[in-house]
């Protein structure tokens, strides 16, 4: 697998970083709409309802085609509505299927249930909360 197909997701704030394998065949209007936003710059919020997601806004407006799939941790999926870049890190409550684009590779899901887990504790659990800025980027 060569590195343009792998995104590299890191947040420098709490020290964990994780890859992602682009779905190009599956979903390639989705994959070239975030390609040409790297390297994305953008902070971390924490669905509150629907279970264990994390989600990063983004400038992507989609009116192409999709992939819908049902929602499974380790599915990175944009949120067209909302313009967001979405993870599933664990159990999900909501049924609603996904427009997913990159797949975290299995030996990478625990740093992202770690960072989907300290994002829960740091934006929606304390009074006062804190940014978790995320950087996403081709991997080198």
């Amino acid at each position: 697998m060569s590195s343009s197909e792998i995104l590299e997701f890191d947040a420098p704030s709490v020290g964990l970083s994780f890859r992602a394998k682009l779905l190009a065949e599956e979903n390639p209007d989705v994959v070239a709409q975030v390609l040409a936003q790297l390297p994305l710059k953008s902070a971390l919020g924490h669905v509150v309802i629907s279970g264990e997601a994390i989600w990063m806004p983004t400038r992507i407006v989609h009116l192409g085609r999709n992939n819908m799939v049902q929602r499974h941790p380790g599915a990175v999926y944009l949120y067209a509505p909302g313009q967001s870049i979405c993870l599933t890190y664990g159990k999900i409550t909501e049924s609603a299927n996904v427009n997913k684009f990159a797949e975290v590779f299995g030996e990478d899901l625990p740093k992202l249930q770690q960072l989907g887990t300290q994002v829960y504790e740091q934006t929606v659990t304390q009074p006062r909360r804190n940014i978790v800025e995320i950087n996403v980027r081709r991997a080198a």
